[in-house]
């Protein structure tokens, strides 16, 4: 870790510590004291800028193993500020009842976190720029990271990248910087370009893609799940194929899971869907117990 990356660590956390102590949720949204809700606001380190992060946490004292819970992108800068704090209580739900914490920051330029435009743009379809877009989304999720590592009901050893779409792609990234305690990324319809609505299935700039999964595959030391399902009209089943394979040939470990069609949200969206879960549960609990059978992860 660089001085300046030290420095800036300790001011954010500093200043977390002050956030923490009079945590407040945004203007016209309320918390759920069943899933021990928590709001916090959290510098991100030389941004001037903040992110607003989501924790909740199972019955009992801990140290929980957790994860870091990232939200998707939309086509659209309105649809992006409606994500708020990206609330998904069916989802948080299983993992909670597993005795799971859940930590979901909200990046700079989505809903609640605000600012002008979202930190992990990649540009245009014509010149795209996703490692810059990586870049800026893995900063947002070290500060969440660095935060929860803090908590003393979060076990620092045991916790997990999950993402949905962009934030699958965010995960993967982040992963490549091997953050300390990582255990395994489960990355829910990972990737970026897609709009079903101009290119049903083929999102643009796949095989520029492709080169940085592959690019950041030989730095990723912990195992991957890559799902999706095969109907998903923002990744069709030939570049899921391409994105796995070419981080798998790259010296990625993990496995690639692909659900038959999924009749709701275009099949981009089963692990937000309550018709999902049986579906992503039962993949999630086969992938750790074949790659971390010391996390706990009941079956559906």
């Amino acid at each position: 870790m660089t001085a300046n990356r030290q420095r800036g660590l300790r001011a954010a956390l500093a200043l977390t510590l002050v956030v923490a102590g009079c945590a407040s949720t945004p203007a016209g949204e309320t918390t759920d004291p069943a899933l021990r809700e928590a709001v916090f606001t959290l510098p991100v380190p030389g941004m001037g800028a903040g992110i607003v992060v989501t924790a909740y946490r199972p019955p009992g004292a801990g140290p929980f193993p957790w994860i870091l819970l990232s939200h998707g992108t939309a086509p659209d800068a309105e649809a992006n500020r409606r994500i708020g704090r990206y609330r998904q209580p069916a989802l948080v739900h299983e993992w909670l009842r597993r005795g799971w914490a859940v930590v979901v920051p909200v990046r700079r330029g989505y809903g609640a976190s605000g600012g002008e435009r979202p930190a992990d743009s990649f540009g245009s379809c014509a010149r795209p720029d996703f490692a810059r877009a990586g870049e800026g989304a893995a900063l947002d999720l070290r500060t969440a990271i660095d935060w929860a590592r803090s908590q003393t009901d979060l076990d620092a050893g045991r916790w997990l990248l999950v993402g949905q779409s962009a934030g699958g792609f965010a995960s993967i990234v982040t992963a490549a910087q091997q953050p300390p305690g990582l255990a395994a990324v489960l990355a829910f319809a990972p990737g970026r370009g897609g709009n079903p609505a101009t290119r049903p299935g083929a999102p643009c700039a796949a095989d520029r893609l492709a080169d940085l999964f592959a690019s950041v595959a030989p730095r990723i030391s912990v195992p991957v799940l890559w799902f999706y399902a095969e109907n998903d009209q923002y990744i069709g089943p030939t570049v899921q194929r391409l994105w796995f394979e070419r981080f798998r040939a790259a010296g990625g470990q993990g496995r690639l899971v692909v659900v038959p069609p999924f009749r709701h949200r275009l099949g981009h969206g089963v692990v937000t869907a309550p018709e999902g879960i049986p579906l992503w549960t039962a993949a999630v609990h086969d992938f750790l117990h074949a790659y971390r059978p010391d996390l706990p992860f009941a079956r559906p």
